[in-house]
């Protein structure tokens, strides 16, 4: 997921099945560290696979090339390689 902890969603993590991988912001004002660090937490209390990258001095939405405000062009390239190892890995 990248971004992503909506604060009104509130998934099934005990029957979760799928490996997990976190892509985040630093200064996501929406997702700070500390809850990427939570659900992190929570996961692997629960014997998840789960793998979270927070990605320093990036705003909310840096892989989107299309927002020269927050894009950051370093991590972007980074996390998209860690999808597709991702993939490569669990697909």
């Amino acid at each position: 997921m990248f971004y992503g902890i909506h604060p009104n969603v509130k998934p099934d993590l005990p029957g979760l099945q799928a490996p997990v991988l976190g892509i985040y912001a630093e200064r996501d004002q929406n997702v700070p560290p500390e809850s990427v660090r939570k659900l992190e937490q929570q996961l692997k209390e629960l014997g998840k696979s789960v793998e979270m990258h927070i990605y320093p001095d990036t705003d909310h939405a840096f892989f989107n090339d299309q927002r020269p405000d927050v894009y950051n062009p370093k991590a972007a390239e980074d996390a998209w390689h860690r999808v597709i190892q991702f993939f490569d890995m669990h697909l």
